[in-house]
């Protein structure tokens, strides 16, 4: 039995480092203004992880390293990617199975993906996440999805990415140098950010974010800040083969285990999650007086489960979920809820962008 069946009966190296005294932290910079930040948000343009037939594939933040922790249950709505060793580094199958990893990150399909270029799965929860694989990683079983994605990373004031460990632990740095006077390994790789005031904070974080934790000084590199900040529990770094430039994106899925801090990512040419980032073409503004219609059913904030449907549109924080799911009810709603399929109907293609554009940023 193939993927594309499975997912349908389951519906119906040598780098050169930076020198010893070349911080890359602010912590010499006591506070910023109100107005100031020490972070800000860039934009990339990335193709994502599909199967052969174009379908999308997800990893799910609970896993560990060539480990699946999603049981029976969490597969009905997560089939799993199945197939076999094809001599790629990249895409392998997990001991005693024939489920196929990336990097080491077991893969899945999302249930309510139902054509080549869905996406429904994206950021479900802030646990399942598309592959922004690069060239060259996929294999015959695999391929590199046709649209682009416009993600939203994190980067400090001067747009320099800002990355996460997996093997660190909640508020815990593992990364360090084999000894603090070495001047090589994790540490020196992959410097550690630190602010001493963040200041204002990027739209979409709020100050529960982050946190600033103190590092191991008998391991911290000599001369590196013995503090760090973090995002969600998670400490942030730089890449050193970055080299300081902003819009480098080089460390993301580097060994499997590193990666950039996505805030959002939508198909190219739709709004993305952070509002000071405008399209042409799209009016958030339109979108929100449209909306105010749809509020007696689903709530102000989007969290009201209207006509009897477990999703709640509030939560569905992805411009193109909103869309995908307003143009699946307008094309093809056949058994669906008429109320909701007749709203879709009526929608113009402007309207639909428009009010996907504002219920992405409930």
């Amino acid at each position: 039995m193939n993927n594309m069946t499975k997912i349908l009966l389951a519906s119906v190296a040598c780098v050169a480092l930076v020198g010893c005294g070349d911080s890359y932290s602010d912590s010499k910079k006591s506070s910023v203004s109100a107005s100031e930040s020490a972070l800000k948000v860039l934009n990339r343009n990335a193709k994502f992880l599909t199967d052969k037939s174009a379908m999308s594939l997800y990893t799910f933040d609970k896993d560990g390293l060539d480990t699946s922790n999603c049981d029976a249950e969490c597969q009905k709505i997560w089939p799993l990617f199945t197939g076999v060793n094809s001599g790629s580094e990249d895409i392998k199958v997990l001991q005693d199975s024939d489920h196929l990893a990336y990097r080491k990150h077991p893969l899945y399909y999302f249930i309510k993906d139902m054509a080549p270029g869905d996406i429904l799965g994206n950021n479900v929860k802030n646990v399942w996440h598309l592959v922004y694989a690069p060239a060259g990683s996929t294999d015959a079983q695999t391929a590199l999805s046709d649209i682009s994605m416009k993600q939203t990373y994190l980067t400090d004031k001067d747009g320099r990415a800002l990355y996460t460990f997996d093997k660190d632990t909640e508020n815990v740095s593992t990364c360090y140098d084999t000894t603090p006077t070495s001047g090589s390994g994790c540490e020196s790789v992959w410097p550690v950010f630190y602010s001493a005031d963040l200041g204002k904070l990027p739209t979409g974080t709020t100050a529960a974010d982050f946190k600033v934790i103190d590092r191991d000084i008998a391991r911290a590199k000599k001369g590196e800040p013995i503090q760090q900040v973090t995002y969600k529990g998670k400490p942030l770094y730089y890449f050193t083969p970055d080299n300081k430039e902003a819009g480098s994106v080089k460390g993301d899925w580097v060994k499997g285990v590193w990666h950039l801090v996505e805030l959002g990512a939508v198909k190219t040419g739709t709004v993305p999650a952070d509002t000071e980032q405008t399209a042409s073409g799209v009016d958030i503004e339109a979108g929100k007086t449209r909306f105010q219609s749809c509020a007696s059913c689903h709530g102000k904030d989007g969290l009201n489960k209207a006509f009897g449907i477990s999703i709640k549109i509030g939560e569905l924080d992805d411009p193109a979920k909103v869309e995908s799911l307003l143009r699946y009810l307008k094309d093809d709603g056949t058994g669906k809820n008429s109320t909701m399929v007749n709203i879709a109907k009526s929608l113009s293609e402007s309207e639909i962008k428009n009010l996907s554009a504002y219920i992405g940023t409930l």
